[in-house]
This record gives C-alpha cells, structure tokens and sequence, in this order.
C-alpha cells in the first residue's frame, strides 16, 4: 500500500510549478456572465478506463431563460441585469461638443433644467429572452510515464457556442401630461431605435450568432494513495494548467444586447487543484478550486460619459484597456459509483465568485471614475446544483477495442448576482481506445 505522503523531491517541485504559474499571469479574463459549463469544468470529467491512452469526446449543454439576478440578487428579465430601466435623456450627458447629442443635451437642460429625469421621463424597461447551446468537442492523451510521480494528461478542447438575446421589447415609461414629457416623446423615446442608431451607431434589436469559442489546451496531472484504513480506500490529488486561445468572436460594440463567444478577446490561464477521496461501498466525496488568469485587452469599446448613464444605452467609443477582476471556483460533489452495473450518480455544488473589472482610457475625452461606474464592470457570480448520471461500458466492452461512457445531466440555479443563471441540461459521449 502506498502512503498518502509527498517526499521531499515531489514538494519542491509542486512549489515551483505554483511559483512560476503566478509568475507568468495576472488578471482574471472577462467571461460570458451565464452560468454554463467550461469545456474542462470537473463536472465533465469521466471515469478513466484502465491501459488506455486516448480519449474523445463531446460536451453537450443547452439552456434558455428571461430571468437574471441583478446587483442586489433579485430575479429580474436578463435585460434588466444592470438597470431596472435605460435612461434615454442621460445617454445624452458628457457627449463630444458639437455632436447632435451634445446639442440635444443643452436643449433639454435648458429648457427643462434639472428636474427633467424625475425617473420615468425618458426611461424604457426592456425586455428579452435569453438562449445558448453549446457544443465542445474534445480529445485528451495519456502522456508517457516520466520521473515525476503519477500521471499526465494533455487535453484539446473546442466548444461550438449558438447564443441569443431575443423577443426584445422596449416599453417606454414616459408620460404624456407635461410639455417636457412631449418633448421626449418626440425626440427621443417614441422611435428610439432609429435615435439610437443616428446619434451613437448602435443596434437596439435583437441578436444572435452562432460560433467556435475559445480553444483552450489543458495539461492536467493526478495521483492516487492507497489507504489501508477501514472506511477510506483511496485519496486522489490533481491539479490542471492550460492555456486558452482567443479564437471565439468579441462582444460587437454597434449591437447593445450582443454578447462575446467566450473570453471576449483575452488569451487566458486556466489553473486548477482537487482531491477525491473514495470511501467504501462506492462512494466518492471531492472539492476542487479553479482560478482563470489572463493578460489585459486593448481594443475600442463603449464607455460610459455621465455616471447616470444606464448600460445599454452608450453612445461614446474610444479605445480602451481591460484590466478584469480576480476570479474563482469551488465545485464539491458526492457520487455513488456503478451501483448498477456501470451506472454512477453524482450531486455537485458549484460556486463562482468575479471581482470587479477595470477600465483604462486611451483618450482623456473619458474620465476614468465614470467609465468605471458601469453595473456591467462590477462584481458578479452564481451558485448551482448539479445532478448527473453516468454510464461506464466496462465490463460490457472489455475485449472491443473501443470502450464508450455517456452521461446526462441537470443544473439547478440557486443564488446568483448581474448573471444570468438558466437551468441547463445536457449530456456526453466519450469513446477510449
């Protein structure tokens, strides 16, 4: 039997690979704010089939919902997230002078002084329906043994991604009693697509693409340790590091309720560490943590000019930095393994927490306090319950030379803040060889 302890030489060199990775990164990435899978989330990880090398597979997870949780977790439409209503009179405020809105700005205000937004005057709720399916494909290699105790993996994942924001609908919540309340109803709210469009280039409609996502290549390591003690037969300890290549498309700063494929740009770092410990009667019990890292991303975007302005409705561009928050995860999950031939059950807990994002100007035309007020920069995570059946053919399958393994699953949104947390369902397929 082998003890659950690490020598000496196995401890400095975990020290320097952890050393080296916080060395070499900085700065969470920008994620798609919903609460679906990565491609190498540990809740798709399946049973590995002894003296095998090769493995591959797909990820299959599709969902749709008009409910978010906003800044104080209270379930709200997905276009809501931010603001519970879109001010189409502060879209106006801080604009270039000389442009239509900047003279539009001065007209209001001078006419109306300013106790012209009393909160309803010119704001619009909007209303939409949110849907995402996403397909990954991937294939993962067991790597030669070598020097370093346990195994080595190396994994290629590619996600196909179908997302929309549909069925938008804009009600405006203007009167019509006062001269002000006309005068915004003329200008700006009855038709305000066509305003929108005019005065900033920007899309108010609804929007969907379909898209590869980033590609991201996963080195992951795991060892086992035999316990010889009378409920606890086994302790696993792995970790993972990769890389994540930008190939998905950006968020279209011209298309207000677009969304970016994945990381919105920004080459990422996922890493990760977990232990399983496998008692008897089949029961497995595990914790795993994941920080994502990457670089910052330049590029032009829609910033805030007024700290009123509302999300949605930005009519500046200029170039500007990325700087994203710390991010983190914790997964816990129970499993009752192949209680029935193959078949094993898994309940998981996943929590996911990002710190506020950051944005720099290239221009002094925007302030950086202002541009940095945006709901859609702060603080945001979910909370799920994940409830999965697996399938392992390994006693059906022993003498072909392929062995196959499927799984179905469901998600279960309980707890959220500015996400959108749809119940999920889905499944794989995997073949070793």
């Amino acid at each position: 039997m082998k003890d659950f302890r690490i020598n000496f030489k196995t401890k400095k060199i975990l020290v320097l690979f952890f050393f080296l990775l916080f060395a070499s990164t900085k700065n969470n990435f920008a994620m798609l704010r919903t609460n679906f899978y990565r491609p190498y989330d540990i809740n798709f990880r399946m049973e590995d089939w002894p003296k095998t090398k090769f493995k591959f597979g797909v990820d299959i997870e599709t969902g749709s919902t008009r409910k978010a949780k906003d800044s104080s977790e209270h379930k709200v439409n997905i276009l809501q997230i931010y603001n519970s209503t879109e001010s189409a009179l502060t879209m106006l405020m801080g604009g270039p002078e000389g442009t239509q809105a900047y003279n539009l700005a001065n007209y209001f205000l001078a006419a109306y002084g300013p106790a012209l937004d009393d909160g309803i005057r010119g704001h619009l709720k909007l209303d939409g329906k949110f849907e995402q399916s996403e397909y990954s494909l991937w294939a993962k290699y067991r790597l030669p043994s070598c020097a370093i105790p346990g195994h080595f993996d190396l994994s290629l994942y590619l996600p196909i991604k179908y997302l929309a924001i549909k069925n938008v609908t804009i009600t405006d919540q203007t009167k019509s009693i006062l001269n002000a309340d006309l005068d915004v109803h003329n200008i700006l709210t009855d038709d305000i697509k066509t305003v929108v469009q005019n005065l900033g280039g920007q899309n108010l409609d609804s929007w969907s693409k379909t898209g590869l996502g980033d590609l991201t290549l996963m080195l992951g390591w795991f060892n086992d340790f035999k316990q010889n003690k009378e409920y606890l037969d086994n302790v696993k300890i792995s970790a993972k590091l990769g890389v994540t290549a930008p190939t998905g498309a950006k968020k279209n700063e011209n298309i207000a309720f677009s969304l970016p494929m994945d990381n919105d740009g920004a080459w990422a770092i996922p890493l990760g560490g977990g232990v399983d410990l496998d008692f008897v009667h089949r029961i497995r019990a595990g914790l795993e943590f994941e920080m994502l890292f990457s670089f910052d991303e330049t590029r032009t975007r829609r910033m805030k000019t007024d700290t009123n302005q509302t999300d949605f409705l930005l009519l500046n561009k200029g170039r500007a930095t990325r700087s994203p928050g710390f991010a983190w995860k914790f997964n816990l999950f129970l499993q009752a393994r192949r209680f029935l031939g193959g078949l094993s059950f898994m309940t998981a807990y996943q929590f996911l927490k990002h710190d506020d994002d950051k944005l720099t100007a290239d221009s002094n035309d925007f302030s950086y306090n202002i541009i940095n007020s945006a709901q859609s920069l702060h603080e945001w995570g979910f909370q799920n319950f994940i409830f999965q059946f697996n399938y392992d053919f390994f006693h059906e399958c022993k003498k072909s030379w392929f062995k196959p393994q499927i799984s179905i699953f469901a998600k279960l949104p309980v707890a959220g803040k500015r996400v959108i947390n749809a119940y999920t369902f889905g499944g794989q397929f995997a073949l070793n060889f």
